[in-house]
């Protein structure tokens, strides 16, 4: 084999290598990395006044997804409306499922401006609020 081929072989040969390690870092990185598991549930379920406009709760609905997007100690939420398993109306009409990392999480949650806010901007349409907290098994 010739100098130059070799020089060719090289070229070649070095940023597959280059390619090769930065996979194995990442795919090592992503092995050694778990994010913390959620440990918190929280389930929010709200009944709204008589007379509450059908555009109300679709914002309030929106207001509570977009908390999702603004903090980060939310691990996971999920939402709906309820239903009752017999023909008679649910107790509550919506209901909101969060999951948290810590406790700490959940009153950094509770306390954060954005969550206080929502609070202020549709409280006046909740007849009424239950709230659950619980551990993940």
């Amino acid at each position: 084999m010739s100098q130059t081929q070799k020089k060719s072989l090289l070229r070649y040969l070095m940023p597959a290598m280059a390619l090769g390690m930065f996979a194995f870092l990442m795919v090592a990185y992503g092995s050694a990395y778990t994010p913390p598991k959620a440990q918190k549930q929280r389930i929010v379920c709200f009944k709204f006044k008589q007379g509450t406009s059908a555009e109300a709760i679709k914002r309030h609905m929106a207001g509570f997804q977009d908390l999702k997007r603004e903090l980060p100690e939310i691990a996971s939420y999920s939402a709906g409306e309820t239903f009752s398993e017999s023909n008679s109306k649910a107790e509550y009409d919506v209901m909101h499922y969060l999951t948290f990392r810590t406790d700490a999480e959940v009153e950094k949650f509770r306390q954060s401006a954005e969550y206080q806010s929502f609070e202020k901007a549709n409280e006046a349409n909740w007849e009424k609020v239950l709230v659950i907290n619980s551990e993940i098994k």
